[in-house]
């Protein structure tokens, strides 16, 4: 169905049996809620203070001997991991459940459209859904007038003002079109009596019962679309979060001075050493000369990991923060809207289908944990690779002048 369609539809019956439900059963809730993600924030490991520490953790106590940081920096981050492996465990039912309902979910919201005495009266959902957006006009007339006199007993074609103009405002007011759905059977036929005996006369005033309970539904209806926003702009600010402080961290890194401009100076100014001699592997320079520039290097990159480490430092501390209070803001909304349940099918079928957005959501709040941790060891293992570079080659014998 064209969005016109859809849009056309929904005025007129006022049921949002087009959206792709997610099944949110007894299970599904009792899931939420369950992690506690600022206590899995705080587990994550920081930012190293210095290219020390980060040594330490990726190549291990005793960094000149060792050729691989891979299995220290692993075996460092693995109870972080393992936390938020047990995070993913709390929900990987809900999750692994999430395509297979949503067919079911969806059925229901059709099954819900199709009970309607107008949508049967037009041939279903799934007729509808091939009709052009004439053709829905031409079917909702025609299904509103044989509705309308089937409550009143005439036949088909008898004639009627009243009825008329009772079909005009159900056509052109939803309100009242849902208002009369819910009406019984005997407050149908007297609403239509009013308008059978004065075609003239103005709409009736006053709520029927009926009515009153339709006016809930539809509020129902408007605070479970209103809790839709509110979770979907939580989802989108852990995104935002990532992309901001992304760019953050690029700039840090884009800083002027960094690795790349330290060794291109380096190797520039080795190049300019003189030639003192030749070997067998061609001419060669002072080696105490050589060392020094070397030295001066490393030293050089040390300075600038340090000074990245304490600028990623603050980086992080400001990015846990921010997803904590995603995180929070979830937890306050989680507490006030589980549990929710609507006298109006609609608004239940919309709360159903939102308790399997907080399950996505939950998985986007896991899933900035293990970009903390992956944050951390990614700064761990860079700063790592140029303290064992400066640990290797301030450790090593100091070489003899050839030259004066």
């Amino acid at each position: 169905m064209k969005p016109t369609q859809t849009k056309l539809f929904l005025a007129l019956f006022g049921i949002a049996f087009l959206v792709t439900f997610a099944l949110a059963q007894t299970s599904t809730r009792a899931v939420l809620g369950k992690i506690d993600f600022i206590v899995l924030y705080d587990a994550a490991p920081g930012v190293p203070a210095t290219p020390a520490e980060a040594g330490k953790r990726a190549y291990g106590a005793d960094i000149k001997e060792t050729q691989n940081q891979q299995n220290e920096l692993e075996l460092f981050y693995a109870p972080f991991n393992q936390k938020v492996t047990a995070a993913r465990d709390v929900i990987k039912d809900a999750v692994a459940n999430r395509g297979r309902n949503q067919e079911a979910l969806g059925q229901r919201g059709i099954a819900q459209a199709n009970a309607s005495p107008i949508v049967s009266r037009m041939g279903g959902v799934d007729k509808m859904s091939k009709m052009s957006e004439e053709e829905l006009k031409q079917a909702a007339a025609q299904a509103v007038g044989s509705y309308t006199q089937s409550l009143s007993g005439a036949p088909t074609n008898a004639p009627g003002g009243g009825m008329q103009a009772m079909m005009q405002r159900l056509m052109s007011d939803p309100a009242y079109q849902a208002r009369f759905e819910k009406m019984s059977k005997a407050e149908q036929e007297a609403e239509l009596q009013k308008y059978m005996g004065n075609a003239q006369a103005p709409p009736p005033v006053g709520e029927t019962a009926a009515e009153k309970q339709a006016r809930k539904g539809v509020a129902e209806t408007k605070a479970a679309v209103a809790k839709h926003k509110e979770l979907a702009d939580l989802m989108q600010r852990v995104g935002e979060i990532d992309v901001e402080f992304n760019n953050k961290d690029k700039a840090i890194l884009a800083t002027p001075g960094g690795y790349d401009a330290i060794g291109k100076d380096t190797r520039d100014r080795i190049a300019k050493l003189p030639i003192i001699g030749y070997g067998e592997a061609g001419g060669y320079v002072d080696p105490a000369k050589l060392q020094a520039l070397q030295r001066e290097g490393v030293t050089r990159e040390r300075t600038r990991a340090t000074w990245e480490l304490q600028q990623r430092t603050a980086l992080y501390a400001q990015r846990k923060a921010k997803y904590k209070e995603v995180a929070t803001a979830y937890v306050t909304w989680l507490r006030q809207n589980v549990g929710t349940v609507n006298s109006n099918q609609t608004a239940q079928l919309l709360d159903d289908n939102l308790m399997e957005i907080a399950v996505r959501c939950e998985e986007e709040l896991i899933k900035a944990a293990g970009n903390l941790g992956k944050y951390s060891a990614d700064i761990t293992s860079l700063a790592a690779v140029y303290e064992n570079s400066y640990q290797k080659t301030m450790s090593a014998p100091l070489e003899k002048s050839l030259t004066k």
